[in-house]
């Protein structure tokens, strides 16, 4: 039964223990990836200001990081010359192993490329919820109204101080 006042109940499939166990994975497989530019984003003032907007509207440190993330493997991948051929697609599996050595500029992490990469992650994580994408045309923003009333997707974080904060944090685990 559907509440006819007030936020909508998790979904059925909402499962806080597995979603925060998600988190935690999430976090540990970012921090081997992408520490070092990380820690140079944290150094930037315009990538903290930019940050400091997301953790208002509600986005955690596990989302912005899953974006900084897509956005290393795009340019690490742009870098290589990949493209989407078979072949290539193989070698940007490869490529995800590597990225622990990257590092970009900070200005590669504007806002235009992390809203996409935010949205990127929203849809990825629909798919680790259980949930099928049955049309390609889906709105981002329907996409994270879902995620923040029925998942709870924007609620659960493991306890730390804000990454990109002031002061800057560390990683919860």
């Amino acid at each position: 039964m559907t509440s006819t006042t007030g936020s909508p109940p998790p979904h059925r499939r909402f499962d806080e223990a597995d979603s925060l166990r998600q988190i935690r994975d999430r976090y540990i497989g970012l921090k081997q990836s992408i520490m070092p530019q990380v820690e140079a984003l944290q150094k930037d003032k315009r990538f903290m200001a930019l940050c400091a907007e997301y953790y208002e509207r509600g986005y955690k440190d596990w989302h912005i990081l899953s974006a900084v993330l897509n956005q290393v493997l795009h340019l690490e991948t742009e870098r290589r010359g990949l493209g989407w051929s078979p072949d290539d697609m193989r070698l940007r599996q490869k490529v995800m192993n590597e990225l622990h050595n990257a590092q970009f500029a900070p200005n590669a992490f504007n806002r235009a490329d992390m809203d996409r990469n935010l949205s990127m992650h929203a849809m990825t994580c629909l798919q680790s919820y259980g949930f099928m994408l049955r049309n390609r045309r889906v709105k981002p923003e329907v996409v994270e109204k879902f995620l923040r009333e029925r998942m709870m997707h924007f609620t659960l974080d493991l306890p730390h101080d804000p990454m990109f904060g002031n002061p800057v944090g560390n990683w919860p685990v």
